[in-house]
């Protein structure tokens, strides 16, 4: 008995899968604004062990205005739609980067013998915060960190969504949308420096992946990776300042933009 009802409710869905059309989504335009990843770098000299130390940032940046051709890295998230024929094709896709950008950054750092441990609170675009985790030496250190992202986008699309999209007798819904959004992604990252009394050197590449939505539908889209080199002079215990060079690769051809940087310290 229990078999014959799941036979009949087997051939019900079989049936009203095969009743249904395709449906298809034609996004036809999707931009959205996207910023560097988020900087993240150590103490810049060597910190006394067994002592803790407050850093307050301020960073300005120009990076060249650059519109990225991402359409063939983006496609809708799996869900469980796809198993039913709703397939989405994107005609246009883009990121839109570059122009000048400001930060803003309160980090400790706490040293226990040669390893330093810490964690920041910043704003780029959008709020981040991240935990460090490194190794602090007389004229070089090194580490790792990770964090949350919580990137501000502007986001502009539209398209359309129906059974058999662009035949003439069919009949599709347009959406669209051109706003701000908020977008909460994961970046993670490693840093390398040099010092000799004030003079330091920084590497630092931190990397992100923006998780936008159409429609409540996620998307996947090419991540994007940001080295920072630079170089800055410890004026005073409290102060110092830093210059350098970005550069910007997505997962996209034609995908990498540089730009320069340059900002202030103080330490408490």
């Amino acid at each position: 008995m229990k078999f014959k009802h799941a036979a009949s409710f087997a051939f019900c869905i079989i049936f009203a899968l095969l009743s249904t059309g395709c449906v298809t989504t034609n996004v036809h335009k999707f931009r959205m604004t996207v910023s560097e990843a988020p900087e993240v770098h150590g103490a810049n000299t060597e910190q006394k062990a067994h002592s803790g130390s407050w850093r307050f940032t301020g960073k300005v940046y120009h990076n060249a205005k650059k519109n990225v051709d991402i359409t063939d890295n983006t496609s809708e998230s799996a869900s469980l739609d796809k198993l039913f024929d709703k397939k989405a094709e994107f005609k246009s896709a883009s990121y839109e980067m570059g122009g000048n950008d400001f930060s803003g950054k309160v980090e400790y750092l706490r040293k226990t013998r040669g390893f330093v441990f810490g964690g920041g609170l910043g704003y780029k675009d959008g709020l981040f915060t991240h935990v460090t985790l490194g190794a602090n030496f007389s004229h070089f250190e090194f580490g790792g960190f990770f964090g949350t992202y919580a990137l501000y986008s502007n986001v502009e699309y539209w398209g359309e969504t129906g059974e058999e999209c662009g035949d003439s007798d069919s009949e599709c819904s347009f959406f669209s949308d051109h706003s701000y959004h908020t977008y909460l992604s994961i970046f993670a990252g490693m840093y390398a420096g040099l010092y000799f009394d004030n003079l330091f050197f920084n590497l630092s590449v931190s990397s992100y992946e923006p998780n936008p939505k159409i429609e409540d539908s996620d998307l996947n889209v090419p991540g994007i990776a940001t080295a920072y080199l630079t170089i800055g002079y410890r004026f005073t215990q409290q102060f110092e300042f830093s210059i350098g060079g970005i550069a910007t690769i997505v997962d996209a051809p034609a995908g990498t933009n540089v730009g320069v940087t340059s900002g202030i310290s103080l330490y408490l």
